[in-house]
Order: C-alpha cells, then sequence, then structure tokens
C-alpha cells in the first residue's frame, strides 16, 4: 500500500516536472542572454531523453525513499511501537554513518591527491567543485551527530534546546536542506572567486608594468602603437593574444596553443613566468615559450624546434626557448612578436625606461593619453588593471552562479516548508500537552518559530564548517601555485541565502503551528496518528 502511494505520487510529481521544464527553458534563455552568460546565438532544443531520464530517477527516488522507510519500520516489534516516546532512539542509520564518513574521507583523499599531484586544479572551480560538494554532502548527512554539540553551544537551557536535542531526526530534515542550499552559495562561488583571485596574484608576479593600455575594439592599430612608442622615457611592450598550431617539419599536427606574441626583449623584463627549463634571457628571434603541461601533453622540451601556423595561414619555424610554470587560467604560452606581421596587439605593456614597472611622470602620462587621442583605447595603471578583471570575473561567476546553484537554492525553501508543515501536523498532541499545562497558543508558536530559527543558525554552522574545510583544502593547493593569493568568500550570497532561508523556516513553522493549535487543548489531546 504505501509502496503503491509512493507510486502514485512520484509519477504525479515527474509528470508535473516534465511539463514545466521545457516551459521554464524560455524565461532561462532570456536571463542568460540579458546578463551575457550565453551567446546571442544560444539556443536550448527541446530533447525528450533529458525528461525521459529526470521522469525514471524522480519516480525510483520516490520507491527508494519509501522503501527504506519501511525496511526500519518492518525492524521494530509491534510491541515498541504501541509504546509513545518523545525521544528519538536513534539519530544516524547505519547506511548515513557510512554514506557520511565515505563523503568525508573522499573530500580529504581528494583534496591531498589533488595538492599533490594537480594543483593546478584549484584555480579552477569546474575542476575541483568536486571536494566542496563533498565536504558540503558530509556535513548535511553527518547532521544529525553534529547537531548536539553545535546546540548546546548556541542555546541556554531552554526549551528550544531540549526539543531540538530530542528530536534531532526532525531537526536534521530541516537543516539538510538548508546547509545544501547555503553550503553550495557559500563553497563553490569561494572556490571560484578565490580561483579567480590566484590567477590574478599570478599575473601580477609575472607581469612587471606601471600601466596597460585597452583597446575599446578588437585591438590597437599600428598608427597608435607608433604614437606610443615615440613618447620618450617609456618602454612600450605590445601583447598580442592569439590561437597558434604547432607541428613538425613534416607537417604533422601536435597541438593548438593559446599564446601571446610578445617582443623579445619583454621576456625576462616585464614578463617574467616562472621558468623551469631553458632560458628567457636573450631568446632567438624565432623563439616559444610554453608551459609545462603542452610540454609533458606534447612530449616537447626546451631545444626543440616546431613549426607554428599563425592565424594569418603562414607557417614559421620556431625554437622552444624554456618551459615555464602550468597557466592556471589556460595556456600560459609566448611566441616572438617578429613572426606574427601586421596582428593588431590587444594590450599594450607601458613602464619607464628607468626601470621596469616604475611608473610613469607627469609628463609621460599626458604624453601617453595625446597619443591614444582619438583612438578609442584607454590606459589604466597596471594595478588597477587586474581589479578591473577580478570585478568583471566576479560578475560572470555570480551570474553562472545564478543558473548552476538556482535549483538548489529553489529546492531549500521547498523542502523546508514541506518538512516543517509535516512535523508541525505530528507534533499536535505534543501541542495540546503544552495547553493543558497553562501554555497559551501566541507562547506554542514563538517557542516552535525559536526552534526555526535555531535550526536555521545551526545549520548554518555547519555550512561554515563545510566551507571552511573546503576552503582550508584549496589554499593549500594554491599556495603551491602562487605566493599570497587571499581567499575569496562571497559574504553577500550567503547572507542573502541565510536570509531567506530563515524567513521561510520561520514563517512555514510559525503558520503551520498557528494551523496545528487551533482546536482546543482537550479536543487535540485525544488525537491519534
Amino acid at each position: 500500500m504505501v509502496l503503491g502511494e509512493a507510486l502514485l505520487i512520484g509519477l504525479a510529481a515527474a509528470a508535473a516536472g516534465c511539463v514545466l521544464a521545457p516551459l521554464c527553458t524560455v524565461p532561462l534563455r532570456s536571463w542568460m542572454l540579458d546578463h551575457d552568460v550565453a551567446p546571442s546565438w544560444f539556443t536550448i532544443p527541446f530533447n525528450p531523453l533529458p525528461l525521459l531520464i529526470s521522469f525514471v530517477i524522480g519516480v525510483v527516488a520516490a520507491l527508494a525513499g519509501s522503501a527504506a522507510t519501511l525496511v526500519r519500520v518492518l525492524l521494530i516489534r509491534p510491541i515498541e511501537v504501541l509504546r509513545e516516546s518523545a525521544v528519538e532512539r536513534r539519530g544516524m542509520t547505519a547506511v548515513r554513518w557510512l554514506l557520511g564518513i565515505g563523503m568525508l574521507i573522499g573530500a580529504v583523499v581528494a583534496g591531498i591527491v589533488i595538492s599533490r599531484t594537480e594543483p593546478y586544479l584549484a584555480a579552477s572551480a569546474r575542476k575541483y567543485e568536486a571536494v566542496p560538494v563533498l565536504y558540503v554532502g558530509a556535513v548535511t548527512l553527518l547532521a544529525p551527530i553534529l547537531l548536539r554539540p553545535v546546540t548546546w553551544l548556541l542555546t541556554g537551557p531552554l526549551l528550544v534546546r531540549e526539543n531540538i536535542l530530542t528530536s534531532r531526526r526532525r531537526t536534521a530534515a530541516t537543516v539538510a536542506p538548508i546547509v545544501v542550499a547555503v553550503g553550495l552559495v557559500g563553497a563553490l562561488p569561494t572556490m571560484q572567486k578565490s580561483g579567480d583571485a590566484a590567477v590574478l596574484a599570478r599575473q601580477r608576479q609575472e607581469v612587471h608594468a606601471a600601466d596597460v593600455v585597452v583597446p575599446s575594439g578588437s585591438g590597437i592599430d599600428a598608427r597608435t602603437l607608433e604614437r606610443l612608442t615615440a613618447v620618450p622615457g617609456i618602454r612600450v611592450t605590445p601583447v598580442t593574444s592569439m590561437n597558434v598550431r604547432i607541428g613538425t617539419a613534416q607537417g604533422e599536427q601536435i597541438d593548438s596553443l593559446t599564446t601571446n606574441a610578445v617582443p623579445a626583449a619583454a621576456l625576462g623584463a616585464t614578463i617574467t613566468p616562472p621558468v623551469l627549463s631553458g632560458s628567457l634571457a636573450s631568446p632567438p628571434d624565432n623563439f616559444l615559450v610554453i608551459d609545462e603541461h603542452a610540454a609533458q601533453s606534447d612530449g616537447l622540451s626546451a631545444g626543440d624546434h616546431v613549426v607554428a601556423l599563425l592565424p594569418t595561414g603562414e607557417k614559421v619555424r620556431t625554437v622552444i626557448a624554456a618551459v615555464v610554470a602550468r597557466g592556471l587560467n589556460g595556456d600560459d604560452t609566448y611566441v616572438s612578436a617578429s613572426l606574427t606581421g601586421a596582428v593588431m596587439p590587444s594590450q599594450v605593456y607601458l613602464d619607464s625606461t628607468a626601470g621596469t614597472g616604475r611608473p610613469l611622470d607627469e609628463r609621460q602620462t599626458a604624453a601617453v593619453k595625446q597619443a591614444l587621442a582619438g583612438s578609442g583605447a584607454h590606459v589604466l595603471t597596471y594595478g588597477a588593471y587586474p581589479e578591473a578583471r577580478r570585478a568583471h570575473a566576479a560578475e560572470q561567476t555570480n551570474n553562472a552562479a545564478v543558473v548552476i546553484l538556482g535549483i538548489a537554492l529553489a529546492y531549500a525553501p521547498i523542502a523546508v516548508a514541506n518538512t516543517l508543515i509535516m512535523a508541525m501536523a505530528g507534533r499536535r498532541r505534543e501541542f495540546a500537552q503544552l495547553g493543558l499545562a497553562g501554555t497559551v497558543r501566541s507562547q506554542i508558536v514563538k517557542v516552535v518559530a525559536a526552534e526555526a530559527a535555531v535550526a536555521v543558525v545551526v545549520g548554518t554552522v555547519l555550512v561554515a564548517v563545510a566551507t571552511g574545510l573546503a576552503a582550508v583544502t584549496q589554499h593549500v593547493s594554491r599556495s603551491r601555485l602562487v605566493a599570497g593569493a587571499p581567499t575569496v568568500f562571497p559574504w553577500a550570497q550567503v547572507l542573502g541565502t541565510v536570509a531567506l532561508c530563515a524567513l521561510v523556516t520561520v514563517v512555514t513553522a510559525s503558520g503551520a503551528t498557528g494551523r496545528a493549535t487551533r482546536r482546543r487543548a482537550i479536543e487535540a489531546a485525544g488525537i491519534r496518528e
């Protein structure tokens, strides 16, 4: 009977989801286009396969949840069921222990392995997301045993604390979706923002320039570059971002690289990536500098000769002058600007000839602005340039997080509301007994609201633990890549999510309790399940 009910409800819910999903893609696509999360040509075609898979998973999940409950119920002797107790005997099941500890061990092991073998993964949330997700999952599953110490620390000798501690499963069911929502909103953006900070810190350490000229369009034209070069007392370093293909002299393609074309004189002075082999001093006119990843994957080393196919279609012979540390945001490679011809630079680094990285004086700054007049390009101090890129990256991260985490954030209030509504309906006799003992209805509502508020606080503390562990694990890996990169926490997003969960939790708990206590206490005291 129970499985039949679960099947009917699962079928209805899965069908409703399959109907709503295609309808929701229309506003989702519009939002993504408006916020530059997707290009203008992006479409979401209708595909029945994901709907079918989701339908099956939804029905199976409903049946599995009911079956798990039935197994626990069938293990209890009928005589024990007849005895009433307000205290739960166990807060954890064997499966929950196994999965919780397993996910915690998996997060620790994954963090250690990545730190020792592939620390560069910590600079990308997409590649590192398994670690924070495992920590959040572990804390969610272990919530019943973590509730007791956290609740003792956060509450005094109140009725609220005793209700939470004697009903850990009920509280854990409320806390779990809060931990999932706040944990994902806290942990994943923390990983992404901290990874972006590591990339920018590495860039600051590799590039020693006073100012940077940024174009308004696709590049800086030759006339503007000539005017900049004519300004006395400054060193001009044009940088051209491009894609090149490298191969053998026999025409066999080896790899495709995202590279920067720079003058030979800039290497080792304005641009100083960490060198692993070879040298950046006095490179040949046809130099190519590759990073560790390209060297390992393509079997190349310093001194090897390769043929590079430029975006113009020209093939040029190059020699690998050095192998540098692996890039944190894609390839970290350089090619001689003397080979690229008339391709427009994507940016220009400026510094004083009196010393690399020394700021320009007022006369030089005015001359640079005059040289850029009418070109559409503008000049920024190199200190402000990474900050501008950080802000742009943060905006992209926030917009992407809305799409990626929006479903989890929407799920949490629904799950919390459902849990509380069912829990309050099952506590009618408890509320009636409080009423018979002299507690008025408003006091009962306040106690339950306080319980809900404490549950949110407990969930937030558990999230802080999970996010802290993930941040420490990532910091260990990032410290092997670059020194001084800060850990960035998305305080605004986390606090907003906590406020939303608190609002839904307290309002739902108060409303459900008010409805459950509408009857007179003497009438409700005789209610049986």
